[in-house]
């Protein structure tokens, strides 16, 4: 009997270890990193849902990883050093990609908008973020960004799990919440069974979207074959920050200043939306790192210093 029990052990592994789910951790060894830093327990990798969702979408998945990383050459960067900063999985970053696919102007057809998908209520009065008319900082790569942060950070002070904070962001604290309850369990391949339904059908593919799409990001710290990933920390080192600048200044004029193409400066500043800085003391307006000194000799230098100070909020170099 016991002899019988030594035999079936590693024949109930071949068993549940199938080619797919051999295939997955071949192609995406980045699996186990990915999983650990979102709470999810390694095994997750065997779901057959997840397994059929990964094969059925990893090469459009790749495509839009592709499109995503070259739109977020300034971004990204300032993304990071941000998430490192507050000591948060860069991983999340792929929450955003998800979202705007890096794209500051990103809108929603219900009115969300900005790289995070804010909306009104939520950057207006949990963040207080300012949305008018002229100005509306859900569009602020840094300011979205920092709001994003304390917003993931607050979630999972209360779900305590970094994939059950991911799906909140999708639908909610209390949505999770009341999964959790419907399900009795916390376990990821419990949750997203489309048998059960205990959560909606959407977020369920959106765990799994930023779950692939952090795989294929992550690939390249481990397979050398891999060059996918590594664009997204190779295809531009630049990266974001802020100065102050007169009020009322306009972007025109500060593009002008720093001899740089005004569709980059307005992609940096998607939240000024006539295009000008608004009447307020000491506002910032971003723009990119390596501009800084040209700035200061520049602009900065044409102003006395108590009035208009350079500063550096995230991205010292």
């Amino acid at each position: 009997m016991n002899f019988y029990k030594i035999l079936t052990i590693p024949l109930i592994s071949l068993f549940f270890t199938s080619p797919a789910s051999a295939d997955i951790r071949s192609e995406f060894p980045s699996y186990s990193y990915v999983l650990t830093e979102f709470d999810v327990d390694e095994r997750f990798i065997d779901n057959p849902e997840f397994k059929n969702f990964v094969h059925k979408n990893k090469r459009e998945y790749r495509k839009r990883y592709i499109d995503a990383v070259k739109r977020g050459g300034l971004i990204i960067p300032t993304i990071k050093e941000m998430m490192y900063q507050q000591d948060i999985s860069p991983v999340f970053l792929y929450i955003a990609m998800v979202e705007s696919a890096f794209k500051p102007e990103a809108r929603s057809r219900t009115g969300a908008g900005g790289l995070w998908q804010f909306t009104v209520n939520t950057g207006s009065k949990e963040f207080n973020l300012h949305v008018g008319r002229d100005l509306d900082e859900r569009y602020d790569p840094i300011r979205s960004t920092d709001s994003a942060i304390k917003y993931l950070y607050k979630m999972n002070n209360n779900l305590n799990s970094w994939y059950l904070t991911t799906m909140a962001y999708n639908c909610g604290n209390g949505c999770v919440n009341r999964s959790l309850r419907k399900a009795g369990t916390k376990d990821l391949g419990t949750l997203i069974s489309s048998r059960h339904g205990h959560i909606k059908a959407e977020t369920r593919k959106y765990i799994q979207k930023v779950l692939l799409m952090a795989m294929i990001g992550e690939n390249y710290l481990f397979r050398s074959d891999d060059n996918l990933g590594a664009m997204m920390y190779s295809i531009n080192k630049d990266s974001i920050t802020p100065v102050k600048v007169r009020s009322g200044d306009s972007l025109a004029r500060i593009s002008k200043v720093l001899n740089m193409d005004m569709f980059y400066l307005k992609k940096i500043n998607a939240h000024l939306k006539n295009g000008k800085v608004p009447y307020r003391h000491g506002y910032t307006v971003n723009i990119p790192t390596s501009k800084v000194r040209m700035f200061n000799a520049r602009y900065a230098s044409s102003f006395r210093p108590s009035t208009i100070n350079q500063y550096n909020l995230y991205a010292q170099r």
